[in-house]
């Protein structure tokens, strides 16, 4: 309990530390930032800690970094706290406070509030991780490895733990983040890895409530002709916000509910034939409503079942609740928090009325515009989606448009008129955003390699309607409700007017599979190599296409469904921005931003669902699995948001048999959805029948206390930065088990994960790095010469080689190939069957 109190203490205080940065910049949400102070807090401390260590200005330490967090409290505080100057109306647009205490006092309730949800959501989920600890399967064993590489590392970029010699070549600056906190509180890194998980739960949870409550209350500031300046904190907007953390980290999708309706025996055969979840067909009928086989919760991640020319292809479809049940600490999830921060700025810009950049503020001044670009409040923005790329790449797309949108939106409503200023604007505000990204982590960029290879077309495959509403039904549902009732709002336009607005965004629904399928023809019929990647089942030019749009001929429902809800989603955003049905039609009711943001979010993630659908990100897996992994991960939460506000506001418009339809459908949904956590998180935690504990390693304890002993000796003992040898373990595997452990650099780890991090499948062979690292491993251990010895920990600059059950087992040593090492270096540690020996 202490660990977890020391946590939630340190990340209390980082919160503060920025708390007035918070409260300045996000001048236009009615919460003036308070939920999102503990990501931006971490932010604005890792980042300078970050770049200045990675220049060798200083060194990864708890006391530089100590500094760094109080210097950061200490600008905030003192600097941002200074009275703002008249000039541009820098007065709250929200709550009319002009000081931080007024508006604290004024607004105990969302503060209260907030803290609540942060507080029960990390003690809740710190008492699950309590109870499925272990740092094994999966990649947590990889994770853990960065972890305790960054803890390992004196500078910047960190060493890489299973590539002695070489630097992360991944999105490691979550695991910097998770590193800090680790430094700061003292707790091992073994307990650290699970309070991580309990926290990136809390910040989500507390994000998602954030940007529910700021867009209920701004939709409460129409809907009830409120003064803007005037408090706007009810106990209908706080409960109303708290479908949103249920939605997005709580609930999982409905394959949850059909588990146990297969458990309990209900269902044909072929009705399970046809539903086609894989591996459930299999699984056991145990007559009972809680399913019994060994991570059953396992299959709601794979509901989407990809089958080409006979072939199963994996596709993963992680949702938030899984992502946190399972406990990888992977850059999917270590970015949450942060995607949910970026949204809050996207929403601050789209209520701002000088469109997002304060013009009372120093920096340049775009001629003939108040747009100013390179102070402090404009460089937050690139702060924070450039720290989006570096926390997990996937995130910028689609946060990146969102905030793009958002001050083109923005930009219009100044002038009413999207004119030749609005459009210079824009495009300074794109290149200047991104531009400033790229900048501002430039020696992320220096040394990142990927395997991503360009787009291709998704050939065979189409997703079917009833596993996509499987994993989106509820937000579906609820989404479908909305996009009806706000176009109820706008019953003055006609329908030949609607039509006529939604052939634009038909129009570009077609066109996108059609550029891809026009791009693919083409690289297929000018590339031999191209043509000799593909099936044989692609002979020319014609099978590509039909490959490519022949599988909308069996499953073309989910399709239709885009081709409804997006034109739709797309008019009334266009509707709700611009006002009339043409440009020349006057407003006819008030700009409601939260309206217009809540039809962007749910555009966007249906963009995202759309686009797998015809095209993939080109990878070493040489499937859409990844690209479906990524972007239905990013669509879950933008739905999540979306649908939370949905709730809100069918609840007062809705009305007679539409009213009791959307009761029934959202109880009946809700119920099949928290089926999945009731049971998978029992099921996981083992009946939470074993004494709790946040260490990660306990397992190891209990099962292999050699190597347990061993670990421990070297994280007391050995100098940071030393190289140790090890056997070289398998994808998934046990193997590396003392590198995972230690952060301590090892020949080589997973070299299936190296070759994925650093885009080149040929990295390990000969012709790439005139070396074999898993063979000179083997000789090490299998050798009977001293000389050879000394020349391959000469090699690798090693330290201290470890002898174990693994290396034992691995390569068949005998006495005489282990007792070699006596003879070149010193014993320093025994413990059963492990051994130490040191140079």
């Amino acid at each position: 309990m202490l660990k977890v109190l020391s946590w939630w203490l340190l990340v209390e205080l980082i919160g503060l530390a920025v708390l007035p940065v918070a409260f300045r910049f996000f001048r236009n949400l009615p919460d003036r930032g308070y939920a999102f102070i503990k990501p931006l807090g971490l932010l604005l401390i890792a980042y300078p800690f970050w770049l200045l260590t990675t220049f060798g200005f200083l060194t990864n330490t708890r006391g530089v970094i100590a500094v760094v967090a109080l210097l950061v409290a200490l600008a905030s505080w003192f600097f941002v706290t200074r009275p703002p100057s008249e000039k541009g109306g820098q007065r709250s647009a929200v709550g009319g406070q002009s000081s931080l205490g007024d508006w604290l006092r004024a607004n105990k309730s969302i503060v209260i509030a907030t803290e609540l949800v942060f507080t029960v959501a990390f003690f809740s989920w710190a008492i699950v991780r309590a109870y499925m600890p272990e740092i094994t399967a999966t990649e947590k064993p990889m994770e853990f490895a960065f972890l305790n590489g960054v803890l390992q590392s004196e500078t910047f970029p960190p060493r890489d733990p299973w590539l002695a010699g070489y630097a992360i070549s991944y999105y490691y600056f979550g695991y910097i983040i998770v590193a800090i906190l680790t430094m700061l509180s003292g707790v091992a890194s073994s307990s650290a890895f699970n309070l991580a998980i309990a926290l990136l739960f809390a910040l989500a949870a507390t994000g998602a409530f954030g940007l529910a409550y700021n867009l209920i209350q701004g939709s409460l500031e129409i809907s009830d002709r409120r003064v803007p300046q005037s408090p706007t904190s009810n106990l209908q907007s706080l409960v109303s916000a708290l479908f949103a953390p249920v939605f997005l980290v709580l609930i999982g999708n409905l394959q949850g509910f059909f588990e146990s309706l297969h458990a309990l025996g209900v269902g044909s055969r072929e009705f399970w034939m046809w539903f086609d979840v894989k591996g459930l067909l299999e699984a056991p009928v145990t007559g009972t409503f809680a399913p019994q086989d060994n991570w059953w919760w396992w299959r709601s991640s794979r509901v989407i079942h990809d089958v080409a020319l006979g072939q199963t292809q994996e596709v993963i479809d992680e949702f938030p609740q899984f992502s946190f049940l399972l406990g990888d600490m992977h850059p999917h999830v270590l970015a949450l928090p942060f995607v949910l921060l970026a949204l809050a700025v996207a929403l601050n810009l789209i209520r701002n009325s000088k469109f997002g950049i304060q013009n009372s503020n120093p920096g340049f001044r775009i001629p003939n515009s108040e747009l100013r670009i390179a102070n402090f409040e404009f460089l937050i923005y690139p702060l924070i989606l450039g720290g989006l790329f570096f926390l997990n790449s996937w995130d910028i797309l689609p946060y990146g448009f969102i905030l793009v949108a958002a001050f083109a939106v923005a930009r219009y409503r100044v002038e009413r008129a999207w004119n030749s200023g609005a459009m210079r604007d824009l495009i300074v505000f794109i290149v200047a955003l991104f531009g400033a990204s790229v900048l501002m982590y430039l020696p992320f960029y220096l040394g990142f390699q990927s395997q991503a290879g360009g787009i291709l077309p998704v050939l065979f495959v189409k997703t079917r309607l009833h596993q996509y509403v499987l994993m989106f039904g509820l937000f579906v549902f609820l989404l479908v409700f909305l996009v009806v009732a706000l176009m109820r709002e706008h019953r003055g336009i006609a329908t030949r007017d609607w039509l006529n607005l939604a052939a634009p965004f038909l129009a570009a629904l077609a066109a996108f599979p059609l550029a891809i399928a026009l791009i693919a023809t083409t690289v297929f019929a000018i590339s031999p190599a191209v043509r000799a990647s593909v099936s044989a089942a692609v002979p020319d030019a014609g099978g590509l296409i039909a490959a490519y749009f022949g599988p909308l001929r069996n499953e073309p429902w989910l399709f239709i469904l885009f081709l409804i809800l997006l034109p739709a989603l797309g008019v009334l955003l266009r509707v709700r921005v611009f006002g009339g049905a043409s440009d020349d039609q006057p407003e006819t009711f008030a700009f409601d931003a939260s309206g217009a943001f809540v039809v962007l979010l749910a555009l966007t993630g249906f963009l995202l669902t759309f686009g797998v659908e015809f095209a993939y990100l080109r990878d070493q897996f040489g499937t859409r699995m990844n690209t479906v992994f990524k972007f239905y991960f990013q669509a879950w939460t933008l739905f999540a948001i979306a649908s939370a506000y949905a709730v809100f506001y069918l609840a007062r418009v809705l009305n007679g048999v539409a009213r009791v339809a959307w009761v029934i459908g959202l109880t009946g949904l809700m119920l099949m959805s928290v089926v999945y956590p009731a049971f998978a998180i029992s099921d996981r935690a083992e009946g939470f029948k074993k004494a709790p504990t946040l260490d990660g390693l306990a397992w190891i304890r209990a099962t292999n206390p050699g190597d347990y002993a061993a670990m421990e000796w070297l994280n007391a003992n050995a100098p940071r930065g030393a190289v140790i040898a090890e056997a070289v373990g398998g994808e998934y595997s046990y193997g590396n088990r003392i590198s995972m452990a230690t952060g301590l650099a090892t020949p080589l780890g997973w070299a299936g994960h190296e070759s994925q991090w650093r885009g080149n499948s040929q990295f390990f062979k000969d012709d790439a790095l005139g070396i074999d690292r898993a063979g000179d491993l083997a000789r090490l251990y299998q050798t009977l010469s001293t000389a050879e010895t000394l020349t391959l920990l000469d090699k690798y600059a090693i330290n201290f080689v470890v002898v174990g059950g693994q290396e034992r087992a691995q390569y068949g040593l005998s006495k005489s190939q282990m007792d070699k090492f006596a003879k070149v270096m010193q014993l320093v540690f025994e413990d059963g069957d492990v051994r130490i020996y040191a140079r």
